[in-house]
């Protein structure tokens, strides 16, 4: 019995692989990193849009994704919701115009498989 709490012990209080990630501001610029050398960057000026991605890994698993897009059609950067400098992100985007925290907070409490546009920057700005 103690090896099985030893166990549970171990793998609870283990970092998930998932804090390796980050997302940092850099020179009017964002870089996300996976924590194992890949970095992405894109300039601020060229940022549109943020989407929330949710799964229905439940708590067992990575299921909130925040991915990055300027007017490509996929994703120029993507963070898990456990990456270092999160809340700095989150707390920048709250400041921008076109955050919508609404769609931010039904992310967070989504248990399926869906997508939520937090921020939508128009190209001229507004």
């Amino acid at each position: 019995m103690a090896v099985m709490f030893d166990w549970l012990r171990k793998k609870l209080l283990s970092p998930s692989p998932l804090s390796k990630w980050s997302v940092r501001f850099r020179d009017g610029v964002i870089v996300t990193s996976d924590g194992g050398g890949d970095e992405r960057t894109l300039p601020l000026c060229e940022l549109r849009r943020v989407v929330v991605a949710t799964y229905d890994s439940g708590p067992w698993g990575a299921d909130v994704v925040f991915l990055l897009y300027s007017t490509d059609a996929d994703p120029v950067g993507i963070f898990p919701l456990e990456a270092d400098g999160r809340d700095n992100f989150v707390k920048w985007m709250g400041c921008q115009p076109g955050f919508n925290d609404r769609e931010l907070a039904k992310a967070m409490g989504s248990t399926r498989i869906a997508r939520f546009d937090v921020l939508v920057i128009e190209p001229n700005g507004s």
